[in-house]
């Protein structure tokens, strides 16, 4: 096999890991917000908030809290196949032959085959979890917003509001890039899976063998 295929391999490997790590974190942010958000929804701390988004903010945490234990489970379950694999490749100083490769690349392929609904999970998780995130980012801002209208001017309390507003949609810019990524990285597994399958389709009957 080519450089080139070493190097693909390599880049896929370190991209899913670099994903998968920050999955595992923002999942435990997930759940720390969503504590954070609901009680103080529910013991009335969100000064400035309407009952309205009061309510709202509670049920938009709720569910991020529960989107947060899904979201590290699932992190999880990926990461403990893929950091083996990537140590491996990624720290190895002699030459890779192609028997390591082709070794490695199965190996990859029967993990994604393995976890391909935990996969498909985390792409609902994280595109629920960057919308939740984005809701919760804007309630945020109406708060900033309805506290410095209703001062009439800015105080230590309305700049505090302003990390947490912005880390909420840090979090679920992130979110709905890793979606985009684990889309893309299943589309791109699912092909060769396909591929892998029409060669052994096609070894089976230059054979002869029956496959039915």
């Amino acid at each position: 096999m080519t450089d080139g295929t070493l190097n693909q391999f390599r880049n896929e490997l370190t991209a899913l890991f670099v994903i998968v790590v920050l999955n595992i974190v923002f999942g435990a942010l997930a759940m720390a917000f969503g504590v954070q958000y609901m009680v103080s929804s529910v013991s009335g701390q969100a000064a400035g908030q309407s009952m309205v988004l009061r309510i709202v903010a509670g049920s938009v945490a709720m569910v991020c809290f529960g989107l947060g234990i899904a979201w590290i489970i699932s992190s999880v379950t990926i990461f403990d196949g893929i950091e083996e694999l990537r140590e491996e490749f990624q720290d190895r100083k002699k030459p890779v032959s192609d028997e390591t490769l082709t070794s490695g690349i199965i190996r990859m392929m029967a993990h994604y085959r393995q976890n391909t609904k935990t996969i498909h999970t985390m792409i609902l998780v994280c595109t629920l979890g960057g919308f939740c995130f984005l809701a919760l980012g804007i309630i945020n801002s109406l708060e900033f917003l309805s506290i410095s209208l209703s001062s009439g001017q800015f105080t230590l309390k309305n700049y505090l509001l302003i990390p947490a507003a912005l880390l909420t949609l840090g979090i679920a810019l992130v979110s709905l890039l890793s979606s985009y990524y684990f889309s893309k990285f299943s589309r791109t597994w699912d092909l060769r899976l396909m591929e892998t399958a029409r060669s052994e389709e096609m070894l089976k009957k230059s054979l002869g063998i029956d496959t039915e």
